[in-house]
């Protein structure tokens, strides 16, 4: 709590008005970029279904030097796709990802249930099994 006390929104700025990367996150000068997703674009109107898996970068405004500025993550991009086509896609990834998980990580899950989540076998079965439901806009209001 008290380190987000000393915060203050805004880009850290000197008497002079330029910018004291002492006092900004980074500590330094940095330029972040969405080059990887603008080159996926461009692949994927040339070879449709195509994906990139690497560090990713997020400047979001932030109340803890904790906050996470690079992660690895996978992009994919679609051309030519729907909404329908992008749902269907992102179920079936899940649920490969969680029988990927149930066959090669078993061991590992098992002792995720014994001190941390007894239904995590159960979960992951009944996630890699059972289609996702689909939820209108109009519905998500109501909740």
């Amino acid at each position: 709590m008290e380190e987000r006390s000393r915060l203050r929104p805004g880009t850290p700025r000197r008497e002079d008005g330029s910018i004291a990367f002492e006092n900004d996150f980074f500590k330094c000068p940095s330029y972040l970029t969405v080059s990887g997703q603008l080159q996926l674009e461009t692949s994927a109107c040339g070879l449709t279904d195509v994906y990139t898996f690497g560090p990713t970068f997020r400047a979001e405004n932030s109340h803890t030097s904790r906050h996470l500025a690079e992660f690895w993550m996978v992009e994919a991009e679609m051309a030519f796709a729907n909404l329908q086509d992008d749902m269907n896609r992102a179920e079936s990834y899940v649920q490969y990802l969680c029988r990927w998980l149930l066959e090669h990580c078993r061991e590992e899950i098992e002792f995720m249930v014994k001190g941390h989540d007894e239904a995590a076998i159960e979960r992951l079965e009944l996630v890699s099994s059972t289609p996702f439901e689909r939820i209108r806009t109009q519905r998500l209001w109501r909740y």
